[in-house]
């Protein structure tokens, strides 16, 4: 249903008769996601692609349509996991900006819907090649609306996010779980504007389900510091992000990366690290590392993986 309602709202935009072509200011572009996993007794690596187109028509709203998919190699000596998993999500999006009188900003109201697929490739009989792969098959679906608010010195920003997904396999042994989440953000400008400076609670329930054991609640609140550097930098960088989560939070949907976090583990912790390039005004390419700390709550292994991420976009 948020799928269709989402639909509608960008089919609005584009055949609306006063929103001409010439208007219009796009971004494409494509990403790639490569992750190690260290101490797991099931993951061994994940490896991922994607791509995204958004437009935004001057200043009074825009879309945004993105699809990625994730292949998840699990380690080869648990026979009870999957071999691997094939995750293809899409994401679609609307918003609308307004400027009401009386207050000295934007305020914007943004949907965001998913789609996810998960298909588990299961080893069940034989050896060696003659071993057959049975396919059970997790679908997910997600509504993420967003109000925010921005005043015009780009100085303060707040926002309340919510966000639910609804997770069902096809197979009977494992329940669907609901999860629920609100996520209250404040940011702000420093430094005359070459600094900002943003904090974000997640606060998750989920329903009862045997993919969670006896977790219904979570909290964790992420940090993060941006710079935007001016002319001759070392490496020419435009600008560069420091990212924290402390707390804990599982299933979360990141609003800022358009991102469902589908994995069924217990995320501890996460620090990340992000450079930007700009190659005239048109064309960014953005390396980000990362580590990430894990808890697998069915039996309580502790992990942890290590990622590294690479996108280049272009504007016209």
């Amino acid at each position: 249903m948020q799928i269709r309602v989402i639909h509608i709202l960008c089919f609005w935009l584009f055949t609306g008769q006063a929103w001409a072509a010439e208007n219009w200011y796009w971004k494409g572009g494509v990403e790639l996601l490569a992750k190690g996993y260290n101490d797991s007794m099931k993951l061994h690596d994940l490896t991922g692609i994607g791509g995204m187109l958004s437009g935004d028509y001057m200043e009074r709203g825009g879309f945004v349509v993105s699809y990625n998919v994730n292949h998840i190699n699990y380690q080869s000596n648990i026979s009870s996991d999957p071999k691997s998993i094939d995750e293809a999500v899409l994401m679609l999006g609307g918003r609308f900006n307004f400027h009401p009188d009386g207050l000295p900003g934007r305020v914007t109201l943004r949907l965001d819907g998913y789609r996810e697929n998960d298909d588990m490739h299961y080893r069940v009989s034989g050896s060696g090649s003659s071993k057959k792969i049975v396919t059970i098959r997790d679908r997910v679906v997600g509504v993420n609306p967003v109000a925010s608010f921005l005043n015009y010195t780009k100085t303060f920003y707040a926002d309340v996010g919510y966000a639910y997904t609804h997770y069902h396999s096809d197979d009977s042994a494992v329940d669907d779980v609901n999860v629920r989440q609100w996520a209250p953000t404040l940011g702000f400008g420093l430094n005359r504007s070459y600094d900002w400076l943003q904090l974000r609670a997640y606060l998750i329930s989920l329903s009862a389900s045997n993919r969670v054991a006896d977790k219904d609640i979570t909290s964790a609140l992420e940090v993060k510091w941006s710079h935007w550097f001016t002319a001759d930098v070392p490496l020419d960088l435009h600008s560069a992000r420091l990212a924290a989560v402390v707390g804990k939070r599982i299933y979360a949907v990141d609003s800022d990366a358009s991102t469902m976090f589908s994995v069924s583990d217990l995320q501890t912790g996460a620090i990340s690290i992000a450079m930007e390039w700009r190659l005239g005004d048109q064309i960014s390419t953005v390396l980000q590392g990362g580590y990430e700390s894990y808890e697998e709550l069915l039996s309580n292994d502790r992990y942890n993986s290590v990622y590294m991420y690479v996108s280049v976009s272009q504007s016209w």
